[in-house]
């Protein structure tokens, strides 16, 4: 048995009776069943759930933890909400369309015209337009279409992220002191001397919004105290962090970071201190594929523990992100991999040969873990949104033309002797080997059937990026631990909700038995699960 085609609710009804779908088996249930006196324990309000949460884990993959992009299409034209101002146009299909509009509504039509009137002498974001220009003509070239997918170079990426980074920063960022601090980011971004270390502001801001956190910029121009860039509230613990951001010139071979650590050190700051040092070298990777700075950076940085002193006293403490994003260097090319490596100055359990057991490795965690959430997200909301709402792009335009698979829909599948039935799909499993999906599908009458189906290339494609929700409700797809702490959160997800009877039932014979016994449900699952981790 191999379909999947969708029954479409004007077509024909399967069953024969001549009436169109929807007003024969297609009619919708009641949302509540008289009974189910719990609307959460009816069956189409907690499909129709899992249908919302997949919609909205899907939508933060693509976008981050930070407010959502607010847009709607009205009488044509495609409207963008960034903070309390909306922008509008008729000719914006992906959100990446509106990402090269903004630039030009932030900087002004006017100072980009007279910047490129500057010729050799203009601001870097001309070239970056120029080098845009040339390769959208390339890409163009022999195709009708209005939408291609494909890599970005350098200087796309450096558009896209400038643009991506100051509509984040509008979109998400309360500014205490006004707008006259955000306008202030823009003039140093205007000008070429403050322009770079500007813009990685703007990268290290963005990367705290997409984790979540809560930013106030600083009005660095107040000379009664000292500033950081900006201070991040961590929306999980409620803490404060200073945040300082270095950029290294352009053009340097060595990877040097003790000026830049030590002016980020030396100022009086009230919060604990958050450190973003780019190192803005050419190359990550060694021949051996391992980071060609790693090592001298960690040895400037512990053996400045003990020389770097403030105003004759030991320095203070702080967390440590040293990045490298060599897009600059290769405009016109597509290889230019980022770096990211952190590390606690004098924060001994911070560091990345860090020796522990687990149980000091989840007291550890517990201590860092804004930090951890920080790595997390700039790990996975690495990449530009391209869509509005979230949407697989491959389904949201149009590239896969066959119909989405969605436990819970009903579809027209054929039996092994040929006959068309309708069936629920309920559930799916990938074989990535085989680029095929197995599906299960109940019939009518309550039974099962199994069908399967091969992925177009495409297909596969967008599952690979959204595997957990391709299928239109959350399902946690195989998991492979990556280190003893990925073990011991799969352990936990399992036996968290374990009753403590279950729990010492498992532990039965242990010889702290006795012991054991008096802890609380949620201690005893937690040495249960370490148990479980060791003896793995």
């Amino acid at each position: 048995m191999e379909s999947k085609r969708k029954i479409g609710r004007n077509d024909l009804c399967p069953c024969g009776s001549g009436k169109k779908y929807k007003k024969c088996h297609g009619i919708p249930k009641p949302m509540i069943s008289p009974q189910f006196s719990n609307p959460l324990h009816d069956p189409e309000i907690k499909k129709r759930l899992d249908e919302i949460n997949a919609v909205e884990m899907q939508r933060v993959k693509q976008q981050g933890q930070g407010r959502p992009v607010i847009s709607t299409i009205f009488k044509g034209f495609r409207f963008v909400a960034v903070g309390n101002r909306f922008y509008y146009s008729k000719k914006w299909q992906t959100f990446h369309d509106f990402l090269a509009t903004y630039i030009h509504f932030v900087f002004g039509k006017d100072w980009l015209i007279s910047e490129k009137n500057k010729g050799v002498d203009a601001h870097p974001i001309l070239n970056w337009i120029d080098l845009i220009r040339v390769y959208r003509e390339q890409v163009f070239k022999n195709t009708d279409k209005n939408i291609i997918s494909s890599p970005m170079i350098g200087a796309v990426f450096a558009y896209q992220t400038l643009s991506y980074n100051l509509y984040l920063i509008a979109h998400n960022i309360h500014l205490v002191h006004g707008e006259g601090l955000h306008k202030r980011l823009i003039e140093r971004l205007k000008k070429i001397e403050s322009f770079y270390p500007a813009f990685y502001e703007t990268m290290v801001a963005a990367s705290f919004i997409k984790a979540g956190f809560r930013i106030e910029l600083e009005n660095e121009s107040d000379p009664s105290s000292a500033h950081s860039e900006f201070i991040a509230t961590s929306s999980k613990t409620s803490r404060k962090y200073s945040v300082e951001a270095k950029h290294r010139q352009i053009g340097k071979e060595h990877a040097g970071i003790q000026k830049q650590l030590y002016n980020a050190l030396k100022k009086d700051l009230p919060h604990e201190r958050v450190i973003f040092i780019n190192l803005n070298i050419p190359q990550n990777m060694t021949s051996e594929g391992r980071l060609s700075w790693l090592d001298d950076v960690l040895c400037q940085m512990r053996s400045g523990e003990s020389i770097i002193t403030i105003k004759g006293k030991p320095a203070p403490q702080a967390y440590v992100f040293v990045t490298n994003h060599p897009f600059l260097y290769n405009l016109d090319s597509f290889n230019f991999p980022p770096a990211v490596v952190a590390e606690g100055f004098k924060i001994t359990d911070f560091k990345l040969d860090s020796s522990m057991t687990l149980r000091e490795a989840l007291m550890s965690r517990g201590k860092h873990i804004d930090m951890l959430d920080l790595m997390k997200a700039m790990k996975e909301y690495d990449s530009i949104p391209c869509t509005f709402d979230g949407e697989i792009p491959e389904y949201a335009f149009g590239e896969i033309n066959e119909p989405r698979l969605k436990i819970g829909e009903k579809y027209l599948i054929t039996e092994n002797n040929g006959t068309e039935v309708i069936a629920e799909l309920v559930d799916c499993v990938v074989s990535a080997s085989e680029k095929k999906v197995y599906c299960m599908h109940r019939l009518k009458d309550g039974q099962t059937t199994i069908g399967s189906y091969i992925l177009s290339d495409l297909e596969f494609q967008a599952y690979m990026k959204h595997p957990d929700t391709f299928f239109g409700v959350y399902k946690k797809q195989d998991h492979i631990a990556k280190d003893v702490l990925d073990l011991y959160d799969f352990f936990y997800s399992v036996y968290k909700n374990s009753s403590k009877e279950k729990l010492l039932e498992f532990l039965k014979g242990h010889k702290d038995i006795e012991k054991l016994s008096t802890m609380p449900q949620e201690e005893l699952a937690k040495v249960y699960c370490e148990l479980l981790v060791y003896s793995t």
